[in-house]
C-alpha cells in the first residue's frame, strides 16, 4: 500500500449535529431556502447567502465560535485521530460548512492542528462575506467547495485514499477515495453506484476496520478511483 491519506466530513460526521444546517435553524431562517435548494430552485451559493443574511444583527464571529465550541462530537472521534497521529496518518477535514465554526468545535477538542479544507465566513460592516476557494468548473458536483479537489490537492499522484462521510456534499469524493466510509444518505448512494464502502456509526467502527486494513497485505487501491484521480488530475 502506497502513503495513506485520510480525509473526514465535519458536519453530522464529527459532530452530531450538521452544524451547517443547525446555526441556521436556532438562530436563523432555514426554510424556505433549504426546500428551494434540494428543489434546484437555488444553487448552493444563493443559498449559503440567503442563510448568512437571515442571521439577526446582533450575531458576529465571535458569537458563532462560542455556540460553535458547546456543540457534542462523536464520542471516539479523539480516539480515532490520535490513533492517525501515532500512526502518522495525514488526516484532514473537508466541508462544504464554514471555517467560523469548524475551527472553533477542533480547537475546543484540541484537534486545531488538523488541515481544514472549506468555505470561508468573514464579518465586515455587519455584512457577511462568504468564499469558496475549491470552486471548480471541472467538476459537475453541486456543491459550493469540491470535496474532490481537496483529496486530490496536495497528496502523490499515487497516494492510498480513505474517505469517510455522511451526506450529499460527499457524493464527489467518495467517488475518487480508495476506501470509503459511508453512512446515512452517502451509504444509499454508494450502494446504488455500486461504489464499494465501510457502513459506520460512530468513529469507533471506523477505527476498528481501519485497524485490519493497516495489517492487511491484501488492499489495494480501488480501480475506478484510480482512474478517476487520473482524469481530475489532468482537467485541472
Amino acid at each position: 500500500m502506497n502513503d495513506v491519506y485520510i480525509f473526514t466530513d465535519f458536519d453530522g460526521t464529527i459532530t452530531l449535529d450538521d452544524l451547517g444546517d443547525k446555526l441556521f435553524l436556532d438562530f436563523g431562517q432555514f426554510e424556505p431556502f433549504h426546500s428551494e435548494l434540494l428543489s434546484h430552485k437555488l444553487d448552493i451559493r444563493q443559498y449559503w447567502e440567503l442563510l448568512f443574511e437571515s442571521l439577526p444583527d446582533n450575531i458576529d464571529e465571535q458569537f458563532i465560535r462560542n455556540w460553535a465550541a458547546a456543540q457534542q462530537v462523536d464520542a471516539y472521534f479523539l480516539d480515532f485521530a490520535e490513533f492517525c497521529k501515532g500512526n502518522c496518518l495525514p488526516l484532514a477535514v473537508v466541508s462544504d460548512g464554514f471555517d467560523l465554526y469548524i475551527d472553533a468545535v477542533l480547537s475546543n477538542i484540541n484537534q486545531n492542528h488538523l488541515k481544514v479544507y472549506s468555505n470561508k465566513a468573514k464579518k465586515n460592516n455587519g455584512s457577511w462575506n462568504l468564499t469558496y476557494p475549491l470552486a471548480t468548473e471541472s467538476c459537475g458536483c453541486l456543491v459550493a467547495s469540491c470535496k474532490r479537489n481537496a483529496l486530490l490537492k496536495d497528496v502523490p499522484t499515487d497516494a492510498f485514499l480513505i474517505f469517510i462521510g455522511d451526506g450529499y456534499s460527499d457524493f464527489c469524493a467518495a467517488q475518487y477515495a480508495d476506501i470509503v466510509f459511508a453512512k446515512k444518505s452517502l451509504a444509499r448512494f454508494c450502494f446504488e453506484q455500486k461504489i464499494p464502502h465501510h457502513n459506520w456509526r460512530s468513529f469507533f467502527d471506523v477505527l476498528a476496520v481501519l485497524r485490519k486494513i493497516l495489517h492487511s497485505k491484501t488492499v489495494r487501491p480501488r480501480h475506478q478511483a484510480r482512474l478517476r484521480r487520473m482524469e481530475a488530475f489532468k482537467s485541472e
